[in-house]
């Protein structure tokens, strides 16, 4: 086994939580989009933009599993530390928190 390079903190520790990062944008981007088109300001005939929506959240769903699938060499490295570990179990739970949020948007079919 090739023995690893020195990588930043910094980068290493973005690396780590960057699927959090990815669920808390499209957290917030899904649910304040919802709520601003449901406002009587913007209210849209039909509810929320579903297919703006659905494209973010797949969006979403795509990069968390990249980052899982980056990080799927770890349970195989002897030299694997803390951060590598949450880099993959963060990018699991964030596939699975991302899937679970966009279900309800993808379901509402209007502003009530």
């Amino acid at each position: 086994m090739m023995p690893r390079t020195r990588e930043p903190f910094w980068r290493r520790l973005l690396a780590g939580t960057l699927p959090l990062l990815v669920w808390s944008l499209h957290f917030a981007f899904a649910y304040g989009l919802a709520a601003a088109q449901c406002t009587p300001a913007g209210m849209r005939p039909g509810g929320p933009d579903r297919v703006l929506l659905g494209t973010v959240t797949l969006a979403a769903i795509g990069a968390c599993a990249w980052l899982a699938w980056r990080a799927r060499e770890v349970p195989r490295r002897e030299d694997a530390g803390l951060l590598d570990w949450a880099r993959l179990v963060l990018a699991v739970l964030a596939l699975v928190a991302v899937a679970w949020t966009g279900v309800p948007l993808l379901l509402v079919t209007g502003c009530a």
